[in-house]
């Protein structure tokens, strides 16, 4: 069954099959979870209540022209964005060609407006009108911060968001390596404006655009499905 605040903005959910071939491997778990292994790491996970979907709802929102997506997975994020009128074409990066391989032998069905490209994002230059950044795993932040801004380099962008921006907002730091923390905001200051704000200048991200409280707050609630 699809979450009922995403089937109002024309979200469907992606058609997942077994799979183990060339280092890709798909499964479910005895919980209903989809896992996306590559080469045994997962790289994905998808869950009954499609929260992996939530976590996209601000480049959905954000998301209008030309739009570049890095990583490609289950193509959850892919196929939603390609859905909004605004959006004119949508260019995927994806480095493991065994991961576009698996939806070619699942038969996945991609919307006229996407190409993918069996590339790596890291070392892709071009431009587009919105970027979305996706191409890590959460627990190597150094590595997470490094591909964020080496992305935003090479890839002009009239604007960008990218996964677990509003995980870091609502904690008011950047978890890093499992290891600690690292705080740029002090916890007693619990405003995400603000949180934004300096954010965005301890990342030095120029691309991330001005958004209100009101959009913010909504970004961070839709992402822990707090709806």
């Amino acid at each position: 069954m699809n979450h009922p605040f995403l089937e109002k903005l024309n979200y469907v959910p992606p058609v997942i099959k077994p799979y183990d071939k060339n280092g890709v491997v798909v499964y479910k778990d005895k919980d209903s979870r989809w896992h996306l292994n590559v080469d045994g790491v997962q790289m994905m996970l998808y869950t009954v209540g499609h929260e992996q979907a939530l976590h996209f709802y601000s480049h959905y929102k954000l998301a209008l022209g030309n739009v570049i997506c890095t990583g490609l997975g289950f193509g959850v994020r892919e196929q939603w964005l390609a859905t909004k009128p605004e959006v004119m074409k949508i260019t995927v990066l994806e480095k493991n060609k065994s991961v576009i391989d698996y939806h070619k032998d699942i038969g996945t069905q991609w919307s006229d407006k996407i190409e993918i490209i069996n590339c790596d994002a890291n070392e892709y230059k071009g431009n587009c009108d919105f970027l979305s950044i996706d191409h890590y795993e959460r627990h190597d932040t150094t590595n997470i911060i490094d591909r964020i801004k080496n992305t935003e380099k090479n890839i002009s962008c009239c604007f960008m968001w990218f996964w677990l921006l509003e995980r870091w907002l609502d904690n008011r730091c950047i978890e890093n390596n499992n290891k600690g923390y690292v705080y740029y905001q002090p916890w007693e200051n619990n405003d995400l404006y603000q949180s934004y704000n300096k954010l965005k200048t301890f990342l030095g991200l120029k691309s991330l655009p001005k958004l209100s409280l009101k959009e913010l707050t909504e970004f961070v609630d839709v992402y822990w499905n707090r709806i």
